[in-house]
């Protein structure tokens, strides 16, 4: 509101501005106050003036006025005060709060941090017990195989040891009793030679004396005098050849191939009849349509399946034994004569109903082996050979079935090895060469004359297969793969001569040795060490460096030591 007669609006509202507007010199000049009046004597007394009256009511309502609003303003500073002390004193006391409560979550974080110091510290103790507790329980389980392994090492050297004695002793009972013979045959020749030099003297004396008495009585003796000395007896000695005989060996290699070209012969007869059978069984009315097909599709797809683990391993498995070998041999159908494809063992026949076997089921086992022999290949270059080993654990648990042999006694075996005659006939001691069609089909390169690596992995996976199969042990069943053809396996590649030797005999050592030679160990012992030494030591220093391939299989081999060694902490020495 805008102030009037030169006063602000402020000081209308306090006493004091009113007092002192109204006490000013203008206000109080000689004019305003004197008792001369122009107007005469119109107002006699002042103070019963009405304006006085107004004007001190004027004043005395503004003094109150401004009282009543002082003390308005000095009750809200009041309030105001006494709230603001009020959030002083209710901030004070949350801050007290507040620092309280930092201080037990500092004193709580404390403790926590002392907590997890304590659990981290007995932790790692409690890691520190358990690495001890393993390094002494690895330590004690080192000592304890290497005290077995040399029980073991001394057991063997022992029973070497037996052995050697009692072939010695054998040896010097054969010696003692040749030479027995050998002095009983003198004493006799000896004995024979005096009785046939008496016999001879006593007829010289009767011929003399026969003689004599025909010169005396001029006469010629008489045929009886003749018969009795022509039929004097006679006795020499026996002549016995003590030579021994030179035709073992070349025996031996005769048999080898012998029995080789049987194998590649079965094979031959095995091909052409899966062709066969297979093209019949397309025809509309032949009774098995449609099983021989599921037949391929499920054992494909199963040993596809084999792999690392062993419970999916152990599945398939399973189903090709049931949706294979099993349908196949409860699927009624046509027969076959067996006995040609059986080349070792022969069951007992009586008739020819007994040599009648099922022909569906023949069919699956050539399949089967001619897909073991192709996941073999496939499986060469993997590191530990699981799945390869894995395939050849089901291969010889389906070949020692008796369900699925001949009779119940003779398992079809040499439907695999006529298979593997003709992929790796080095494996059964056969000789080959690259300048002849039929040296390279015996080195097995005659598929992979362009591809040496095609040929590494065949020949490699071929033989781990091989000693897959063999190196077996079933509790309830007689192998239909004895170990010892393993032996003799390994033993006819390193026994090649220099000049025999191809790349291929390379790769058969590295498959049948790299991923077996715990198992190799474990059943020849100290015999199998002198093996492994000479594989890695010896033989690769018989490769011609004149061959192509031969050098780098033949390192392949060499370094063979140096994986066992870091694997199996296997030294071989020098």
């Amino acid at each position: 509101m805008p102030a009037r007669s030169g006063t602000s609006g402020s000081s209308m509202n306090t006493s004091t501005s009113f007092s002192s507007s109204w006490g000013s010199s203008s206000r109080q000049s000689p004019k305003r106050n004197s008792l001369y009046s122009p107007r005469g004597s119109l107002i006699r007394d002042p103070k019963n003036s009405p304006s006085r009256k107004a004007q001190a009511e004027l004043h005395s309502m503004l003094a109150r006025n401004d009282r009543d609003f002082h003390d308005r303003l000095d009750k809200a500073a009041a309030e105001r005060a006494r709230v603001h002390d009020e959030q002083l004193a209710k901030a004070a006391q949350e801050h007290l709060r507040i620092q309280e409560g930092a201080k037990l979550e500092i004193d709580r974080l404390v403790l926590v941090e002392e907590q997890e110091k304590l659990r981290r510290a007995d932790a790692q103790r409690k890691e520190l017990e358990r690495l001890r507790q393993e390094k002494a329980q690895q330590e004690a389980e080192v000592q304890r195989q290497r005290l077995e392994a040399k029980k073991k090492e001394e057991e063997l050297a022992r029973q070497v040891a037996e052995r050697q004695r009692q072939i010695q002793e054998a040896d010097a009972r054969v010696q003692a009793q040749r030479d027995q013979e050998a002095a009983a045959q003198r004493q006799r020749e000896a004995a024979d030679q005096k009785a046939k030099e008496a016999e001879a003297a006593a007829a010289a004396a009767a011929l003399a004396t026969t003689q004599a008495n025909a010169n005396a009585s001029n006469q010629p003796p008489t045929q009886s005098t003749l018969a009795s000395v022509s039929t004097a007896p006679k006795s020499g000695p026996s002549t016995v050849s003590s030579q021994p005989s030179t035709s073992t060996s070349s025996t031996s290699s005769a048999d080898l191939e012998e029995i080789h070209n049987k194998y590649i012969e079965l094979h031959a007869q095995m091909k052409k009849f899966r062709k066969e059978f297979a093209e019949a069984a397309k025809q509309q009315n032949h009774p098995l349509k449609g099983h021989v097909g599921n037949a391929r599709r499920d054992m494909r797809k199963r040993l596809g399946q084999i792999g690392v683990d062993r419970r999916s391993s152990q599945d398939a498995i399973g189903h090709i034994r049931k949706e294979c070998f099993d349908v196949a041999l409860s699927t009624p159908g046509p027969t076959i004569d067996i006995r040609p494809y059986l080349i070792t063992q022969w069951p007992e026949i009586q008739n020819e109903a007994d040599a009648q076997y099922p022909a569906f089921l023949l069919y699956v086992w050539i399949l089967f082996q001619k897909m073991v022999i192709q996941s073999w290949t496939l499986e060469a270059d993997t590191k530990g050979g699981v799945t390869l080993q894995e395939v050849g654990l089901i291969t010889a648990s389906l070949f020692a079935d008796p369900k699925y042999k001949v009779k119940g006694t003779v398992p079809l075996t040499g439907i695999m090895l006529a298979k593997l005659h003709r992929r790796c006939p080095m494996l059964f001691g056969i000789r080959g060469n690259t300048t002849t069609q039929g040296g390279v089909v015996n080195l097995g390169l005659d598929r992979y004359r362009g591809d040496e690596n095609a040929y590494a992995r065949s020949i490699t996976g071929v033989s781990a297969g091989y000693a897959s199969l063999c190196l077996r042990h079933f509790q309830a069943r007689e192998p239909a793969f004895p170990m010892f053809n393993y032996w003799r396996a390994v033993v006819l590649v390193l026994n090649t001569k220099p000049e025999d030797i191809y790349s291929g005999h390379y790769y058969a050592i590295k498959g049948l040795l790299h991923n077996f030679v715990s198992r190799f160990l474990l059943y020849y012992g100290v015999a199998a060490k002198a093996v492994l030494r000479r594989a890695t030591k010896e033989f690769p220093n018989r490769a011609r460096a004149d061959r192509p391939g031969v050098s780098i299989a033949a390192d392949l081999v060499r370094v063979l030591a140096d994986s066992w060694k870091e694997e199996h902490r296997l030294e071989l020495g020098g």
